[in-house]
């Protein structure tokens, strides 16, 4: 009886195993990711989204000062974070944040122009939503990819090399292809929103008002927002596309080819120091 009790139960391990949903690895780094952060800054939740029976369970989420993240077992949901969750900067005063609404309903118009225009790996858009005065945002989760950044070491090289052929052949021809006379998103009705590197002269930064030939450009291709296949390195989907828009395509920077954070932020300072006469003020 013992016996059997013991393979009875070993049956039922190995079945549970089996059906058990096994996440894939760029969930798992996001979830791991976030983990590590709640824990070094821990904010408040007061306005979390309702997934649906279809969205699945919660598996992760991240609150931040600039956009919270919902992972459930079938899409991502962002959301903007309200006054109350924010604090106080040093000065007693309430942090703002720029450009979030605008950033999220910006993300979901692209993703929607690039799927109906192009053929680039995107999410799909699900929902987009105002609640308690807040934009949620909802798209599919990439399944079967992790972040170019997290290839192991000893092939990170060849990603790399397979990626920036991918990009340079096949993605960034697409978006050059994309063209417009004036500046910022698909959707004429949202303002511009600058590249993050130039906020720093929001007081002082005149946008020029002359028309021109913009073409698009995502504006933020990390390692990071790059998903691969992890034995071939194709490119399953390009994400983040908050800040994206048409622009002047140099300021599409090769982000992607930078290893470390400060080979990022050379590479952002040499494109700042070349752009400083794009403004006036």
């Amino acid at each position: 009886m013992q016996l059997l009790y013991a393979i009875r139960k070993w049956i039922s391990q190995l079945v549970s195993q089996q059906t058990k949903q096994v996440l894939p690895s760029h969930i798992d780094a996001i979830c791991a990711s976030h983990a590590e952060y709640q824990s070094r800054f821990p904010l408040t939740d007061n306005f979390p989204p309702t997934p649906t029976a279809s969205d699945g369970g919660l598996i992760s989420k991240l609150i931040t000062s600039t956009i919270s993240y919902y992972v459930t077992e079938s899409v991502l949901i962002k959301r903007q974070p309200h006054p109350s969750e924010l604090g106080k900067d040093i000065h007693g005063h309430p942090v703002i944040n720029p450009y979030i609404a605008e950033r999220l309903r910006n993300e979901a118009a692209v993703l929607q122009y690039l799927r109906a225009t192009t053929t680039i790996p995107v999410p799909e858009v699900l929902d987009l939503q105002t609640a308690n005065g807040l934009v949620y945002l909802k798209m599919s989760w990439v399944k079967g990819a992790i972040e170019l950044g997290r290839v192991p070491a000893q092939r990170i090289e060849a990603a790399v090399t397979a990626v920036s052929s991918q990009l340079e052949s096949e993605i960034l021809p697409q978006l050059r292809n994309l063209r417009s006379d004036r500046m910022g998103s698909p959707d004429a009705d949202l303002p511009i929103i600058p590249p993050e590197r130039f906020w720093e002269w929001k007081e002082n930064r005149r946008w020029p008002a002359i028309a021109g030939d913009y073409a698009f450009c995502h504006l933020d291709l990390d390692r990071q927002n790059i998903l691969v296949n992890p034995d071939t390195y194709k490119i399953v989907a390009i994400v983040d596309w908050e800040m994206a828009g048409f622009f002047p395509p140099q300021w599409e920077l090769p982000f992607w080819k930078q290893g470390t954070r400060k080979e990022k932020f050379d590479l952002i300072e040499l494109a700042r120091d070349n752009k400083k006469g794009f403004f006036s003020g």
